[in-house]
């Protein structure tokens, strides 16, 4: 649509000439505002400027387009003058990209953050408790951490080694099933210091327990005489014939093994 043609009114116009003026811009405006506006009769308003299938800012870093059909083309972007590589860009299918984002509540706290360059991700509950999963490093997988306001739970993996952790704070794995501790392949072990592990029930540790037990190579003290229950001397006969006499076990020891 054309842009209606208003001459410039004269500064030496009488009275008159300004009605008449004032009628004609009237009525020019009316037609706009019938016929609608379009890039034909508009060229910037308020910061923006109009193109055929764009709107964007004078600088050019935040704007909207209908140019191109297909699913990759960008729609809307923010953040740069090149709509394709916009840090905040979406295309015509749908898809957007961003740097981060932050979607919280109007107090701040819960919410939900998505940083590449700290955070890969986290839900707060509050500052001091939340759940993030962190970069550690191309040598270290990603580490989830569960932080509460005075411990934490972690995980993550570095080289050979998975690692399952706790600061401050008890770690207990239960189940209402049996928990099982398998080590691979049959040539690995479940390995810890005995003397840390505890029986919940005595309180003792199993090096403890074990050093009451029987020590390999060790005699036992000494065992005083017995018979068994038959008296010494008596005649015992021997499959085959003949007999044997039943002797007292005198005092004597046995070597642990």
């Amino acid at each position: 649509m054309p842009i209606p043609q208003i001459q410039p009114l004269n500064q030496d116009s009488d009275l008159e000439q300004v009605k008449t003026y004032v009628i004609r811009l009237e009525r020019a405006l009316n037609f706009l505002l019938e016929n609608g506006l379009d890039s034909e009769n508009m060229f910037e308003v308020g910061g923006w400027r109009v193109q055929n299938d764009k709107l964007a800012s004078k600088d050019g870093d935040v704007g909207m387009t209908t140019s191109g059909s297909e699913a990759t083309d960008i729609r809307l972007w923010a953040g740069s003058t090149d709509p394709n590589t916009a840090p905040w860009r979406v295309t015509k299918g749908g898809k957007m990209y961003t740097t981060g984002a932050v979607i919280q509540s109007s107090n701040g706290y819960p919410r939900v953050e998505m940083n590449p360059d700290e955070n890969l991700f986290g839900a707060y509950a509050s500052a001091t408790n939340y759940l993030a999963v962190l970069a550690l490093g191309s040598s270290m997988s990603p580490q989830l951490l569960f932080s509460a306001p005075s411990s934490n739970m972690f995980m993550y993996v570095s080289g050979l080694s998975a690692f399952l952790g706790a600061t401050s704070a008890d770690l207990r794995i239960s189940s209402n099933r049996n928990v099982y501790l398998t080590p691979g392949a049959n040539i690995y072990d479940v390995i810890t210091p005995f003397d840390q592990f505890k029986d919940s029930s005595t309180n003792q540790t199993l090096y403890s327990m074990l050093l009451g037990k029987a020590s390999a190579g060790v005699s036992t003290g000494s065992s005083g005489s017995h018979n068994h229950g038959i008296a010494a001397g008596t005649q015992l006969m021997v499959a085959g014939g003949g007999t044997v006499t039943w002797q007292v076990a005198p005092t004597h020891t046995h070597t642990q093994i």
